[in-house]
């Protein structure tokens, strides 16, 4: 839910809109930015009711300014996307429906996932992919390690060596767990891509994410 990430979403489908529409070819639309270290403070309170409430908010005032599609620009934020979907009556794509249809047409039902521990043990991310197959998860220890390079590194220094060393150290395990491929189920994981030491396939939910939403707004 940092500015990194939401500076790749920009990024991504406004190439999405040149390559489409050509040259200088742009994404018309509202960016709506919360208060990072604020949504932090609350979760570290454990006040997952204001973080919905803020969401929902900006849900709306996007709505209320025109806009005919709205994403979250955060894999954590989808915590709360049936709360935000149900508040606005336009498309809200969810980040990981894509996914499920990628793991789908892969035939891949040995499945690692990497994200915050709040994505990891939502029920409510976890169900989108679930269907039917075998979702790995880091243990505790590897878990505060994706945590730490997601908070303390991504989410203000950007992308370095050690932070893809650390994606790939992790994915391995989930490799030796009986993982066949590599759901990164973050915003800001993918800052690390390319990996070339991660033998697995590697699903990028962000890309997925961001071509459905270039998909809605072409619509």
């Amino acid at each position: 839910m940092s500015w990194r990430s939401t500076a790749l979403y920009h990024e991504r489908l406004n190439r999405a809109a040149e390559r489409t529409f050509g040259p200088h070819g742009t994404i018309v639309g509202q960016i709506d930015s919360l208060d990072y270290a604020e949504l932090l403070s609350l979760a570290s309170r454990g006040d997952m009711a204001a973080i919905e409430a803020r969401l929902v908010d900006a849900a709306r005032r996007l709505r209320r300014v025109g806009c005919e599609v709205i994403a979250l620009t955060a894999v954590t934020a989808h915590h709360w996307h049936g709360a935000v979907a149900a508040a606005v009556d336009v498309p809200v794509p969810h980040v990981l429906s894509a996914v499920a249809e990628r793991l789908q047409a892969g035939g891949l039902v040995e499945v690692g996932v990497l994200g915050t521990a709040l994505t990891c043990g939502s029920l409510a991310i976890r169900s989108r992919i679930e269907d039917g197959r075998r979702l790995l998860f880091p243990d505790d220890g590897a878990q505060g390690r994706v945590d730490d390079l997601i908070q303390r590194i991504l989410t203000v220094q950007g992308a370095d060596d050690a932070g893809r060393d650390t994606l790939a150290e992790v994915a391995l395990t989930l490799q030796d767990r009986g993982a066949r491929a590599i759901v990164l189920a973050c915003t800001e994981l993918p800052l690390l891509l390319p990996v070339s030491t991660i033998a697995l396939p590697v699903v990028d939910a962000v890309a997925l994410h961001i071509d459905d939403i270039f998909d809605h707004i072409c619509e």
